[in-house]
Formats: C-alpha cells, structure tokens, sequence
C-alpha cells in the first residue's frame, strides 16, 4: 500500500468493488475494521449491502446516483421539501435555504449558513436585574455559607 493513500480510501475502494469486501479483507489490508466507515458512507447517501458467507459477511457499497424529485409548485408559488431532502441538508421546521440560480435552467439548493446575529432577541429581556450592590452581598452570603459548610458548623 504507497504510503500517500489513506487507509479510508483504500477500504472504501474495496467495499466499492463489484465483488464487495469482507471486514476480514479489509483488517488485512488496512489494519483495522471499518464498522464507522460504512455507517458514515450509508449517511452520505451510499447504497450499504451485506451478505452473509459462513462466519463472514461481505459489504458492498454503492456510490450515490442522482436522485431525481419532483416538486410541485402551489398557486402561491410554494413548494414541499421531500422529508429525503431536508435530512440530507439538515433542516427542520423553520430552517433557513440559500437558493442559487446557476443556469438559465438550473437551480441549486443549499442550507444556509447561520451567524450569532441571528439569534439576536431569542431570549427575550430577563425578567429582573440586579444591582452591584445585591451582587456583592449574594457572593458575601455565598462565601459564608461554604467556610461554615468547611469547617462543619451550621449558621
């Protein structure tokens, strides 16, 4: 194995191939398992199969197609995200989407991207503050209570 290629690549190559990989395979040519590889391939849209072969079992996974969705458009020109495609951009209810027009035709969708300012008045104002002074003797009260607490006597 040249040492400029990272064990992942190799075992996904492996898996990749049309007769699959057994973890067996793969600890022999890499090292190690990787159980954690195909849990993330499966996540990045790979088609994961196994098949069991006596003690062994063979993986086989599958680089992602272009999947194709249809959408269709409302008369207040509103469309619904298949749920597919909002886990696979992780939005949820609310979310924001940034939508680029690349083409004349052709339109790409992406999360957009969140910054500090948007959380600006989530919280809402607290309900009551307090002065330096009140501080001061809360932080007094407090010390107080723990040195008595230390050396085992009670206010």
């Amino acid at each position: 194995m040249p040492a400029d290629r990272k064990k992942v690549d190799v075992a996904k190559q492996m898996f990749a191939r049309a007769e699959g990989a057994t973890m067996d395979e793969v600890i022999a040519a890499v090292g190690g398992p990787k159980y954690n590889l195909l849990r993330s391939l499966k996540a990045k849209g790979y088609d994961v199969r196994s098949a069991k072969e006596g003690n062994a079992t063979r993986y086989w996974a599958t680089p992602p197609r272009r999947r194709l969705f249809d959408l269709r458009v409302s008369p207040n020109g509103q469309t619904t995200l298949p749920k597919e495609v909002r886990e696979r951009l992780g939005v949820a209810h609310g979310g924001r989407l940034r939508a680029t027009l690349e083409d004349e035709n052709r339109l790409a969708v992406t999360p957009a991207t969140s910054s500090v300012q948007d959380l600006f008045g989530i919280l809402g104002k607290p309900p009551r503050s307090a002065t330096l002074e009140e501080m001061d003797e809360g932080i007094r009260r407090a010390v107080v209570e723990k040195y008595l607490r230390a050396v085992g006597r009670k206010r």
